[in-house]
């Protein structure tokens, strides 16, 4: 079972490697699911490929957003640099850049992005079949849920084990998109999750902020057990500090010799076992920041406090008040233990570090210098190898020949060979085979250790051990670039694509999709012929039973399959799969059930022109709350709640008949004043979404479509996102 590691920078790859990533995976500035990290420039990424292979690392780029045609046609010459240099896999959300990447980059794995939201079996195969490798599974499945879906399919599965949970499905978080313009789709969430929300009754809570995921020896052995092919460590926005503690805690427990972890003094927000038990620990109400651990609460009005840690000078603290918000930190420059200053306190010792800020209630150590200290320089002394056998033949009267192998990742062995003088003196001294091997594996600063060598030596024959270093450096340099060319390769011409409407004078029907019968007959009534009801977003393993499979509207991937299973036609896709360009919309259309393609509302009325098929029909949601949220967790009780958030943004929460949670917009998008510029756009359908909407006020905004008055409430329909 590989480690999956995070290189959020060069030094992160470092750290990552030393610490025993078997995999590591990084972005390419500007692309990916982290766009605002640092990530690594174009020449930063074939260096980290050439690192990373030279040591017998695997490496993964991060293209894990959902793009324009335009950048999915920009972005073909930066992936064929790193596919020509040699990267092994791109990790990836969006559908149609799937189709891209397949279709250019011959031989190139493609691992599907936890953005993709495969929560079960039938879509795990069925994206096997459109060409993944591996798939990240949702991060909300349980062990029998994860144990199922390995049990049910063959294509590699990858689990996340530590890091930064989403309290939303990942790929189904629109809220930094509708109320900021910051796609978390497109690798610029705004975080909107971790603020301070108020709900209807004046309760203050972060209530959508999860605890950070850390799975230890157990679940991990229980992981390993089942066949999970990859454990990934999220991380690229945290110290290489964090990232090299982590993988090291996972290397150990995959080695048999399990430790403590230290990952929570280098890095806390709280933590839990994520979903794996599907137990009630996942959220933390108080703060969403990263306090560090808890070290002590103030005794009275007094300035000490008992610790429940060592400190030491240069230890960081945060001091937190009584509803925990954050007042200030400092670095530790005194400690006052029984009246006199010493330069460290052990665990239940009451001191002092000097005046506490006013209002400080609890104080948490956010830094620690003697772990900080160590780690750097274990990261500084630590090595990682690639292991190479060698042959020595050296024999009086013939050349000395020197030959190192290695098999890289893709099981292909690579050999290097050369030969020296001619040997032509008896030995004055007994050489023996083990000075010369002792010889042999002194490889200096490279990437290389010495496993098997073979030596086929006559006993009696001088070698210069001078000529025999000078060999060895050359057969290393030699085996060192044959070793990385291995991996370059030859990317086809570019494939070219052309996209066209059936035709560019379309009258379109108009729909609706309903949540109750009141509304579906104020619909019927007023004339609306074609009704979806309302679906689930999220198609969970044990949930399969509860999912319609023979609706008109497929809002998951697993009821698209099971509509073409099933022999289903005219069924429509809706727009939260993310349909987001026509590459996506062209692989859809290979989906025989799918007639219509809702395209996803977070492109702009301009972008929305240049979507065309003749292959499928195109529908756009004109009217409707909008759903910033799919939540797994049962947050709330109420069936019913409205948040409020500290920038006065407001939404609707509703708890499902699966005790999911849909956060909606408050108010909902309003695109029916604008009908006459949509008709251009050519659409088949033009859908209303009815969800808080009375029977009189379903039949009011219909209505509005002949009077086109009404609230105009574009979100991204006139400015799109970022």
């Amino acid at each position: 079972m590989n480690i999956v590691a995070p290189a959020g920078n060069y030094e992160k790859l470092e750290a990552a490697i030393k610490a025993g990533a078997n995999e590591v995976f990084f972005g390419l500035r500007g692309f990916g699911a982290r766009r605002n990290n640092q990530n690594l420039a174009i020449n930063e990424v074939l260096d980290a490929i050439d690192y990373a292979h030279s040591r017998g690392i695997m490496t993964s780029m991060t293209l894990n957003t959902i793009l324009k045609d335009t950048e999915i046609n920009s972005m073909y010459n930066n992936v064929k640099r790193v596919y020509e240099h040699g990267i092994d896999a791109v990790i990836v959300q969006d559908l149609g850049f799937i189709k891209f990447i397949k279709e250019n980059f011959p031989g190139l794995r493609v691992h599907g992005s936890t953005q993709m939201t495969v929560a079960n079996h039938v879509e795990a195969k069925k994206l096997e079949e459109l060409g993944l490798d591996r798939v990240v599974l949702a991060r909300e499945l349980s062990f029998e849920e994860i144990k199922s879906i390995r049990e049910k399919t063959n294509v590699e599965l990858e689990i996340f084990v530590s890091g930064s949970l989403c309290i939303s499905y990942s790929g189904n978080c629109y809220i930094s998109s509708f109320i900021g313009g910051r796609s978390g789709n497109r690798g610029l969430c705004a975080y909107s999750c971790r603020k301070k929300f108020t709900d209807e009754k004046g309760q203050e809570a972060y209530f959508l902020s999860p605890n950070d995921q850390l799975l230890q020896a157990k679940e991990i052995n229980m992981l390993k057990e089942i066949g999970i092919e990859g454990i990934k460590v999220e991380g690229r926005k945290k110290s290489s500090e964090y990232v090299f503690e982590t993988v090291s805690y996972y290397d150990n427990i995959l080695k048999g010799t399990p430790r403590p972890t230290e990952s929570y003094k280098l890095f806390n927000r709280g933590y839990s076992k994520g979903y794996f038990y599907l137990d009630n620990k996942l959220m933390n109400f108080k703060y969403s920041s990263n306090f560090g651990y808890f070290l002590g609460v103030r005794i009275g009005d007094t300035n000490n406090f008992r610790i429940d840690d060592d400190l030491i000078l240069g230890d960081g603290v945060q001091f937190v008040d009584e509803n925990f918000e954050a007042i200030s930190g400092e670095y530790v420059n005194k400690i006052i233990f029984n009246g006199e200053r010493v330069q460290k306190a052990q665990k239940n010792d009451t001191i002092s570090i000097g005046k506490l800020p006013k209002g400080t209630k609890y104080i948490y150590k956010n830094y620690s210098k003697e772990i900080n200290d160590r780690i750097i320089h274990n990261i500084k002394v630590s090595k990682r190898f690639s292991t190479i056998d060698g042959k020595l033949v050296a024999k009086k009267g013939k050349e000395l020949e020197l030959k190192f192998e290695i098999e890289n990742i893709k099981g292909q062995k690579i050999v290097a060979a050369v030969k020296g003088d001619i040997l032509e003196q008896d030995a004055k001294r007994m050489i023996t085979k083990e000075q010369i091997a002792e010889k042999l594996g002194e490889l200096g600063d490279t990437s290389f250790e010495l496993g098997n060598i073979s030596i086929d030596y006559d006993g009696t024959t001088f070698i210069p051990f001078s000529e025999l270093k000078a060999l060895k450096r050359e057969c290393v340099a030699q085996l060192q670039e044959k070793l990385l060319q291995s991996y370059r390769r030859k990317a086809p011409e570019k494939k070219e694509y052309h996209f066209e409407n059936k035709s560019e004078n379309v009258t379109p029907i108009f729909s609706a999709l309903v949540s109750n019968e009141e509304q579906e007959r104020a619909c019927c009534e007023a004339g609306i012929e074609k009704i979806y009801h309302k679906q689930y977003d999220v198609a969970k393993e044990k949930n399969l039973g509860k999912i319609k499979v023979d609706t008109n509207l497929a809002s998951n991937l697993y009821q698209a399959i099971m509509g073409e299973k099933n022999g289903l036609k005219g069924q429509s896709l809706d727009w939260n799969l993310n349909i987001f360009n026509n590459h996506t919309i062209e692989m859809f259309s290979r989906f025989p059930n799918i007639e219509t393609v809702f395209i996803s509302p977070e492109l702009n009325h301009r972008q929305l022109r240049n979507i065309k098929s003749d292959k499928v029909k195109k529908g756009l949601v004109i009217y409707g709350y909008l759903k910033g949220m799919y939540i797994e967790h049962k947050i709330f009780d109420e069936e019913y709640k409205e948040l409020e958030g500290e920038f006065y943004d407001k939404y609707k929460v509703l708890k499902n008949d699966l005790n999911n949670i849909e956060l909606y917009l408050d108010k909902p998008m309003n695109l029916i004043p604008k009908l006459d510029e949509i008709l251009e756009c050519n659409f088949d359908e033009l859908r209303l979404d009815f969800t808080f909407e009375s029977p009189e006020e379903v039949r009011e905004i219909i209505e509005s479509l002949e009077t086109r008055k009404g609230k105009y409430n574009p979100y991204a329909f006139e400015n799109g996102v970022l």
